[in-house]
Formats: C-alpha cells, structure tokens, sequence
C-alpha cells in the first residue's frame, strides 16, 4: 500500500513537472480575413464587447465597452469600427468619460478617440443610441441627462462638432448622407440635417405617426437599404423611406390575427426582430402573455414574408443553452435530448430565462442567432428550415446585444 502510494506521487510529480513549451506572451494576431459568421455580442458586466465565430464557436477577440452596454458602429467603407463608451475613474463612479473610440478591424486595437460631453444616453436599449451618416463621415450619439440631443463627431477629422438640441424626440437613427431620424413623444418623427462641416443646417418634424397613447412603435428598428422597419407594441409593423425629402409612416400592416390576438400572442424582447433581405423575410420573436409582457422573450419564431405581408413559417424555440462565468454548460451529444428539456424547462418556469436577442445573416445560406441577457450562450439556427444547428459561447457573462459584423441588411 505504502509503495502503491508512493508510485502515484512520484506520477502526479512527473506530470506537475513534465516538458510544457513556454508560452509566448505579448504577441499581437492580426484577422487578416474577416468573416461573415463573426458576431458582436455585449456584455456589460464584464464590460466587453465579444467577437465570436458561430461557425467554428470559437472566441476571435473583444474590445472594451466601458459602462452599461455598447453597441459597435461599423461605417461602410469597413476601414474601422467605432464604439461610443463611458467610463468612471473609479469603476462604477468618479470622473465619467465619454468617448467614441475608433478601432482596426484587423487588429481590434484602438487606433484613436474623440472627447464627448459627459451626457451619453445610459438604458437598456441594444439600438437607436448611436448612428452614422449614410456617408459616413459624421457620428450621432444621443445623449439623455435627462434633456434630450446629440452629439456630432466628424468621424474624418476625428473631432466633436457640436451638440444639437432635440426636445422631445429620442434615439438617433441614419437617414440620409447627411441626416438622421429620431422619434418623439407625441408620434411624430424628426429629421435633423447637417451643413458640409457637421453643424446644424435644419430640423424639421411631421405630423403625428402614430398614436403613442394606444400602440406607441418601439424603438427597435431594422434598416434595409432606405427603407427602416419598427414595429408597434400590438405588432403593427411600421415603414419609412428615409430617401424621401420628407419620408413619413407608409401605412402599417399587422403581424396578428384577430384569432392571434385573442389567443393572448405577443410581440416581445430586447431584438425582437431580423430581417434577411434577399429572401424578404422577417423574423420576429414571439409569446403569449398579457399586453405589458412586451419586454419578455420569445418561446416561438415566426416568419413572415414582406411583401405578402403573410405569416410563412414558425417555430418552437429552444433555449440557446446555459453558462456560468462565461464558459458554456453543455452535455455530450448523446444527452442533447436531456441538455433541451432541462433548459426548456427553465424558459417555463422563468420568462427572464427566454431568448430576447436575435439577428441574421444575409448570405444565401443564412443563419439566425437567438441569445438573451440571461446566459453567454447563442443558439444558431438555420434560417430557412428553422433546425437548430449548434450551440456557441461567446465568453459573456449575459449576451445584451447581437451584431452580425459583415452581414448587416
């Protein structure tokens, strides 16, 4: 027993002490190839921004996100990246910083910054708090303090501009080489213009859109080509064309039957839905719950097709699965059919454990990713059959945000 037990010292010390290549530290790897399955996922905990593979699951990077969650910019030309962020001297309080940090996509290393006033908006909004012009040369960063306007950057000279005042209407979104939508309390949309060197040229408002007392729009949007796509609290899906010199509402059309309606369904989550352009088809996550229930996660997909206007496909969601401290909780193949009842079972008994996050890429094979603030976990789902392909990490400790990188609509 006494020579067993030496034997299985003398092993545990062979392998503590056995041949490990020195690692190399300090090394900068360069994407030289970006890809179309990256993906953006917002953590504000840890107060990242990840960078993941769906295809392989596997981390390719993160940049800093500062204070409460952070949405990357990408401009069109694809030169960089930028990213709005607040940060405290001392964590959570102290001197506030605000700044729109410009990143190289090859490297993820800052290349430059730009001041801000201290005012940038803080909520739990993943969209509408920052924005670029169509042209890409200014940045638009709403702030709230509780007042209401924007900061310009021209993102060229990588300077601040100015602040422009806009009482009552929030979010910024782009509309226009040199212009930008937002959204006011009384239903009316905004539209402020900028001269060659970014400052003020004019505001304008129109007429009221929508009743924001009975089925106000939420603040989500998805942009394709000119045209933006919101839709209302009861699920009517708005458009605007903001080529148009004064683009207002087309008319809406409704996502629910009256059958559906009664039925107790219900539009809900953070980003709640996706568009994939080529086959015009939107996405949009869905539950049954009382009308206040808007901002609970979806146990079901539906499709709809844009130009019919007709509901086309639909699908039980399973739970993108669970993580602790960012790394992946998952069983082995054999037991997936255990791993789904398991988490299935928590959507059930919690509504905070539903998937609130989805988006979906625009090639020919498209994938739709499904994620919430409740794990670090995505699901990636075939977007055309709705199968459920595989489940991937992003070492977050909550998913706040979902961003496709070079897949945008």
């Amino acid at each position: 027993m006494k020579r067993a037990a030496i034997a299985v010292l003398a092993l545990a010390t062979s392998v503590a002490f056995a041949d490990v290549a020195v690692e190399s530290v300090g090394q900068t790897v360069t994407l030289s190839d970006l890809k179309s399955t990256w993906f953006w996922a917002n953590d504000p905990i840890l107060q990242k921004v990840s960078l993941t593979d769906f295809e392989s699951g596997r981390a390719v990077g993160m940049v800093g996100g500062g204070w409460m969650i952070t949405v990357p910019v990408f401009p069109h030309h694809g030169g960089e990246f930028l990213v709005p962020e607040t940060h405290y001297s001392r964590g959570s309080r102290g001197d506030r910083t605000d700044v729109v940090t410009y990143y190289d996509p090859h490297t993820l290393a800052p290349t430059g910054e730009t001041l801000l006033p201290p005012k940038r908006a803080h909520n739990t909004l993943p969209f509408g708090n920052a924005a670029i012009s169509d042209d890409d040369r200014f940045l638009a960063v709403f702030n709230m303090v509780p007042a209401q306007s924007i900061s310009i950057v021209d993102v060229k000279a990588r300077k601040f501009v100015g602040e422009i005042d806009t009482p009552g209407c929030a979010m910024v979104y782009g509309a226009g080489p040199r212009r930008y939508m937002m959204m006011c309390g009384n239903g009316a949309l905004m539209f402020v213009s900028l001269k060659e060197d970014g400052t003020l040229a004019e505001i304008t408002r129109n007429e009221r859109q929508f009743d924001p007392m009975s089925d106000p729009v939420r603040e989500y949007g998805v942009r394709v080509g000119d045209v933006w796509h919101f839709v209302s609290f009861h699920g009517a899906v708005y458009t605007v064309d903001v080529s148009q010199p004064s683009p207002v509402f087309a008319q809406p059309w409704q996502l629910f039957s009256e059958d559906e309606r009664k039925d107790g369904w219900q539009l809900g989550g953070r980003e709640y839905i996706a568009i994939h352009a080529p086959t015009h088809r939107l996405y949009a996550l869905m539950h049954r719950g009382d009308p206040d229930t808007h901002k609970q996660g979806g146990t079901h997909l539906w499709v709809y097709d844009l130009v019919t206007h007709r509901r086309i496909d639909d699908a039980k969601l399973l739970c993108p699965g669970f993580s602790f401290v960012g790394e992946a909780i998952l069983l082995p193949a054999r037991w997936t059919w255990l791993y789904n009842w398991i988490t299935n079972l928590a959507m059930r008994a919690d509504p905070r454990a539903r998937p609130d996050l989805i988006a979906v890429t625009q090639d020919a094979q498209p994938r739709l990713l499904v994620s919430g603030e409740f794990t670090g976990m995505v699901a990636v789902y075939d977007a055309l059959s709705l199968e459920l392909e595989r489940r991937v990490a992003t070492g977050n400790i909550t998913n706040m945000t979902l961003t496709p990188w070079l897949s945008q609509p």
